[in-house]
């Protein structure tokens, strides 16, 4: 796999998450503002996708239905450390202090359910645009 990503092409974000409206939701927001966006609906699906593409970012549910976020972010980290630097967790449940802690290190931590504009917000800041 190619170590970097093109000055000219266009960010590449990759959206994990196991309910299809979100995905939805999320994949054309970011769509609209010109980024390029993939969506898995599992873990496993996720995976395979990273080892077939480079990320600029990604966007974890956390209660996924094949392993929970922070198990996948490990994956992640494993296969790509620097998409691993770039993720924004969500979640519909409350978060313990120490996960929080974990997000903040990550990329950050986004609760459901959001405002899209915060979503772009903190993508735009996660990506570095």
């Amino acid at each position: 796999m190619d170590e970097t990503i093109p000055e000219t092409q266009a960010t590449r974000i990759l959206v994990i998450d196991d309910e299809q409206p979100i995905r939805h939701l999320v994949s054309e927001a970011l769509t609209k503002i010109g980024w390029e966006v993939d969506a898995a609906a599992n873990a496993d699906e996720a995976l395979r996708m990273i080892r077939e593409k480079l990320y600029h970012a990604a966007i974890i549910d956390f209660a996924l239905p094949d392993m929970d976020g922070i198990r996948l972010h490990s994956e992640i980290r494993r296969l790509d450390s620097e998409l691993a630097e770039h993720t924004l967790f969500m979640s519909g449940v409350e978060q313990s202090d120490d996960r929080l802690k974990y997000y903040a290190d990550s990329g950050g931590f986004l609760a459901k359910p959001f405002d899209i504009r915060n979503l772009i917000r903190r993508m735009r800041e996660i990506v570095g645009t």
